[in-house]
């Protein structure tokens, strides 16, 4: 079982409410005259921090991710992040869950970066691909209706770039390339371990069991069923391929608080969870700048938009036990989850909206300490006796896609 930090590197400083009021969003178009410099600076800070006590602390993986032009996750290039993390840390996996390869304008870009993350880190680097969100198509210009076809391709050039020696040529729909021939090459060979991240599309899904790859859910307000019937749609299809279903080949990001007692831990997260919440407005709205048309189908924009409002709250999921409480109490939600997903790897949110560094770190240390070695023992064992032959020892080596 590998335990992952992340943080979506929220900016502190802003009156959210005000802000929400004045502009109606906290998306694209929120003005970035908002934004103090100097306070997003001691942010980045903090939240470096933050990922070294993780590996000091003995997590298995440190992780970040990509969002542009809002003050809910300021890393429009998560490499540039990852590339420092890899600094200041010595043995945790540096994930990027992941690079939007359809905003690029050639995939090499991200492969290029990726092996300079993969060499700065000395082999640690876990390369998510995502297809990014309608405010990312919007930002950009691009037209969504082709980002699947541009993913599709982009993701089988970065894996045969890293595999086939080059130079080689690439004539695709979408991206034309007389020279393919990145330098330098990664340490990981192949390549690094691969991940597509994912809300739950049976089409990623599908994908990731027939081309042997990693699928990370990164919809955190995901309901518990639904993930359950995301873990397995993902085995199932697995069995159409013909390939043993490899725990190490699936994980869930997801909220977590640590205090002393259950009570003070909802209220912490409570306290600090609005902020977030109201960032989110704007993300899931139904204008045309936040899911430009062709994105998602409208119902499903629109079930997005009402689950998302809803979720983030201080409970974070309606009708189930947050994963917030003592170490007991998060040791056992979190061991009846996962035993009900069967996945070996769980990403966990500890930094969320305005919450100060001080309390991020306590809950962190105490879930390393208390909680971490109970569900590391609990859950190894449980996918020993279902999945004898799982690889889940040579994936944390690179062996995921």
């Amino acid at each position: 079982m590998r335990f992952f930090t992340f943080n979506y590197m929220t900016y502190k400083g802003l009156d959210a409410v005000k802000a929400i009021e004045d502009y109606g969003v906290g998306w694209c178009t929120l003005p970035n005259s908002e934004c103090d410099p100097t306070d997003m600076a001691s942010d980045y800070q903090d939240y470096i921090d933050q990922a070294v006590l993780a590996d000091e602390s003995g997590f298995d993986g440190i992780a970040v991710n990509e969002h542009h032009q809002t003050p809910f996750g300021t890393m429009p290039n998560p490499n540039v992040m990852a590339a420092a993390i890899a600094q200041r840390t010595s043995r945790a996996r540096i994930a990027v869950f992941g690079n939007a390869l359809p905003l690029r304008s050639t995939p090499l870009a991200s492969i290029e970066e990726y092996t300079m993350i993969d060499l700065l880190s000395n082999g640690r680097l876990e390369a998510g691909f995502v297809v990014g969100g309608g405010p990312e198509y919007y930002n950009f210009s691009i037209n969504p209706t082709s980002a699947r076809d541009r993913f599709a391709e982009g993701l089988a050039l970065a894996r045969r770039a890293w595999a086939e020696p080059g130079p080689f040529r690439w004539d695709g729909e979408h991206y034309q390339l007389d020279c393919v021939n990145p330098w330098p090459r990664p340490i990981q060979q192949p390549h690094p371990p691969i991940w597509v991240c994912g809300v739950g599309s049976p089409t990623t899904l599908e994908m990731c069991a027939r081309e042997n790859l990693g699928y990370m859910g990164v919809n955190v307000n995901t309901g518990h069923a639904d993930f359950v019937g995301q873990c397995e749609y993902f085995r199932s299809a697995a069995d159409r391929y013909g390939r043993a279903y490899d725990p190490a080949k699936m994980g869930w990001l997801t909220h977590i608080h640590v205090a002393d007692d259950d009570e003070q831990a909802l209220a912490e997260f409570s306290e600090h969870a609005a902020y977030g919440g109201l960032l989110t407005r704007g993300f899931g709205g139904p204008a045309k700048t936040f899911y430009p048309p062709g994105h998602l189908p409208p119902d499903k924009l629109a079930a997005w938009e009402r689950k998302t409002r809803e979720n983030y709250t201080g409970k974070a999921m309606p009708g189930e036990a947050p994963l917030m409480g003592t170490p007991d109490t998060v040791a056992k939600r979190l061991i009846e989850r996962l035993r009900d997903y069967k996945i070996g790897n769980v990403v966990m949110a500890f930094q969320w909206g305005t919450m100060p560094q001080e309390m991020v770190m306590r809950s962190l240390r105490m879930f390393a300490d208390e909680v971490m070695p109970i569900v590391r023992l609990e859950m190894d064992g449980y996918l020993d006796d279902l999945y004898p032959d799982r690889t889940q020892s040579e994936a944390a080596k690179g062996a995921v896609g």
